[in-house]
């Protein structure tokens, strides 16, 4: 159990609430009660943080509560960002698959050079790619034009509001995830039926799956980021500890710079280059591990680190 018994447990689940996710504040409010004033420092600080970590969606949707009319306001127009960035990505999608049709056809049509209607036939397969193209341009202008309208409306509610901002930026983060995300799929199934397909839509279209894996991959950092802004990360001031943030609670940003090497792995690098950049990379993480479990006493946090090294360890092996 992370405290001593379960009247602590509440009271510290009830300030971490109050303040929002702000432990070092909980922790003065804490250690002013008679039932942590003799709690040891390091004790309460590891538990607090570890407790914040258990409630950080409960302490987002505290904020959305605890902010009132104006957060239901920005729940909605959240939901209308996210619908048309959905919507956007079916009618890209239907325009890929009209475009894949009208290829089929021209080439269908090129082995046919002595249809007396070639020519008539291929001027309207050119015309109905130009119409897609058209009609891709107009797709992305209104939808520009939507999003624009949308996020003026966030200003106006979020105004000076860094609750408020911080709450939309976490939300509008995980969602942007799931967007990109879902365009990047469409777009990988649409061209994995062969590798002309992949190159017909970047010779046309300039789109490519490498390119929306990329925007994946970017949104996956950034929700990691509102996210860690909804759970601050310690900063080293918390009572009884001199440490700063990495020796602190360093399994955390360890685990991410894991992360982020397996996303680079998941890319299939081929050059020598790329691969020792990642071999040099995952050198170097298992060093920080090594230091981080010397600098820290708690049990579950060298257990946590010697799993990462772990997998380091076993991805080394394979490159």
């Amino acid at each position: 159990m992370l405290f001593e018994n379960q009247k602590q447990f509440e009271l510290a689940k009830r300030a971490l609430m109050n303040n929002e996710g702000d432990v070092l504040t909980s922790i003065k409010e804490l250690k002013e009660s008679k039932e942590f004033k003799n709690m040891d420092n390091i004790k309460l600080s590891n538990a607090m943080y570890e407790l914040n970590e258990g409630l950080a969606d409960s302490i987002l949707n505290f904020i959305g509560d605890k902010l009132g009319g104006d957060i239901s306001k920005i729940k909605t127009v959240l939901v209308q960002m996210k619908d048309q960035e959905l919507k956007f990505n079916r009618e890209e999608l239907d325009i890929y698959e009209n475009f894949y049709r009208v290829v089929q056809d021209q080439k269908a049509l090129d082995k046919d050079h002595k249809n007396p209607n070639y020519e008539n036939l291929s001027k309207e397969l050119s015309e109905s790619r130009a119409g897609l193209n058209s009609r891709l341009r107009e797709l992305t202008k209104t939808h520009n034009e939507i999003f624009t309208a949308l996020e003026l409306k966030i200003k106006d509610l979020t105004g000076d509001s860094n609750r408020k901002k911080k709450y939309f930026n976490a939300q509008r983060a995980s969602d942007v995830l799931e967007t990109k995300t879902d365009r990047y799929e469409k777009i990988k199934a649409i061209t994995s039926k062969s590798s002309e397909r992949s190159q017909d839509l970047e010779d046309f279209f300039g789109v490519t799956t490498q390119q929306a894996q990329t925007q994946v991959n970017k949104a996956q950092q950034n929700a990691r980021k509102q996210a860690k802004k909804i759970v601050p990360k310690t900063t080293g001031n918390e009572p009884g500890s001199s440490r700063d943030q990495y020796n602190t609670d360093p399994e955390r940003d360890l685990g991410n710079r894991l992360f982020d090497i397996k996303e680079m792995l998941a890319t299939n690098p081929t050059g020598i280059t790329a691969k020792r950049k990642l071999t040099k990379d995952l050198d170097t993480l298992i060093q920080d591990i090594d230091t981080a479990a010397k600098g820290t006493s708690v049990a579950n946090k060298k257990a946590t680190l010697r799993s990462i090294a772990q997998e380091c360890g076993s991805i080394l092996q394979k490159i």
